[in-house]
């Protein structure tokens, strides 16, 4: 078992014998793989009874838990999800659900559960974990689950702590995991230093959001000119564009922000259409979309999307359901324009300051943008750096600050989002088709 696990890894597996069993910290502490052997432990156990594996979707949770466990026990042993959402797990037949938003609760209404595992429990809708509580209702039924904390008010942290619930929480740092090389220890230490990630990402606390939204943005490191982007990185083709877009028609903006994902898996944030009514006077989707479409036909014609057979999506905000209704009906299909839904404020910017910290994500400078309402360019700050830049929590560190302009921001978060919805996990390139759908 030495060569195995760590300290605080035996530590679990000798504890891990409550109704709930939930460990969170760091990211890379070594939380989640010990994990796989007390889920293995809990399914022996409850042979008899239903076994659920959950993750924020199906495949976050194959990614997460599945192959790393296919890698470890092999392929014989741990199957694929199939159709029927089930997967053979030593011979055992497991259900696999994945929680998603507020609908998922539908997913196991009902059933009754001996086992559960929950991969990324902080990232599920509160209605889900509730629900989940009853399910559990066999002789000495479990659940095991992995989280990176959130702000002391989530709902899992008032659950750890409530008193006369049977939860052993075990509370991970990245200091550990002592499989990990100090090299890697140092750098992510000097990307985290001074932030509020140190104490959520390396001490593993459940902290509040403070000051800045995006402290992990640099300009020297995140803004650079094409030439210095290619200098640093080398030339990539591009494999996809995910356009995010964020709408209003009074006082907000309209931006449209195409993020572009290289072959390599790194996205760079490419020229972007920006309407900002205080300046042009407020203008219907419909007025708009012309300037849209000239916009699109000019990106086409610089980056050669169709010859280069680069594929898109384009996330809108669902807040925004007149935009989205306007560029699906003028837009080809393939730019498969789809609402942004998964929007969780501390989820969705910790995705953006863990690519930024990962230089992952690269926002090329181009001295500034295009006013298509009125046929000039706008020398000057880009207006999603100025964004990145400014924003801030407001005072109950809950929600960004209404006086900070975000639509910029929010546009490029829906895309980051998109592309890199796993916060501590950074993958590669997306397959065409996901192999689950939720």
């Amino acid at each position: 078992m030495s060569k195995i696990f760590t300290a605080k890894q035996k530590k679990v597996i000798a504890n891990a014998n409550h109704r709930w069993n939930i460990l969170y910290g760091a990211t890379r502490s070594g939380k989640t793989h010990v994990s796989y052997f007390t889920a293995l432990k809990h399914i022996k156990e409850h042979w008899n009874d239903a076994v659920l594996f959950t993750g924020k979707t199906l495949n976050t949770l194959d990614r997460n838990v599945f192959d790393p466990m296919r890698n470890i026990f092999g392929t014989e042993y741990v199957g694929d999800i199939v159709k029927n959402r089930e997967i053979n797990i030593f011979g055992k037949r497991c259900y696999c659900v994945g929680a998603n938003d507020e609908r998922a609760i539908t997913k196991i209404q009902g059933s009754g559960l001996g086992y559960a595992y929950c991969d990324e429990l902080t990232t599920y809708p509160e209605n889900f974990f509730q629900m989940l509580k009853s399910r559990l209702d066999a002789p000495n039924a479990c659940c095991d689950a992995t989280c990176n904390p959130e702000s002391p008010s989530h709902f899992v942290k008032q659950f750890i702590d409530k008193s006369g619930v049977d939860v052993y929480a075990e509370h991970f740092t990245l200091y550990d995991n002592d499989f990990l090389t100090p090299e890697f220890i140092s750098a992510l230490e000097n990307e985290y230093r001074g932030t509020i990630y140190f104490d959520k990402w390396v001490l593993g606390n459940w902290v509040k959001a403070e000051g800045l939204v995006f402290p992990l943005f640099k300009r020297e490191r995140h803004f650079l000119k094409p030439n210095e982007f290619a200098e640093k990185y080398g030339k990539q083709r591009m494999r996809f564009v995910i356009w995010g877009v964020d709408g209003a028609n009074t006082n907000d903006s309209t931006a449209i922000v195409p993020l572009a994902i290289m072959e390599n898996g790194q996205a760079v944030r490419l020229e972007m259409f920006y309407h900002n009514p205080k300046i042009n006077g407020q203008l219907s989707n419909e007025q708009l979309m012309p300037m849209i479409e000239r916009y699109l036909d000019e990106m086409e014609k610089r980056y050669n999307f169709a010859r280069n057979h680069v594929e898109f999506y384009t996330p809108v905000d669902c807040a925004a359901a007149d935009l989205r209704l306007t560029l699906a009906y003028h837009l080809p299909d393939h730019f498969n324009v789809m609402p942004f839904t998964k929007k969780d404020i501390m989820h969705t910017t910790d995705i953006v300051n863990n690519a930024f910290a990962r230089n992952a994500l690269v926002v090329l400078d181009f001295g500034g943008y295009y006013n298509y309402a009125r046929n000039r360019f706008v020398e000057g700050d880009d207006q999603l750096v100025v964004d990145l830049e400014l924003m801030t929590w407001d005072e109950r560190n809950e929600k960004f600050d209404p006086k900070v302009p975000n639509d910029c921001a929010d546009a490029f978060r829906y895309a980051v989002c998109t592309y890199y919805y796993n916060p501590d996990n950074l993958w590669e390139t997306p397959d065409r088709e996901e192999r689950y759908t939720e």
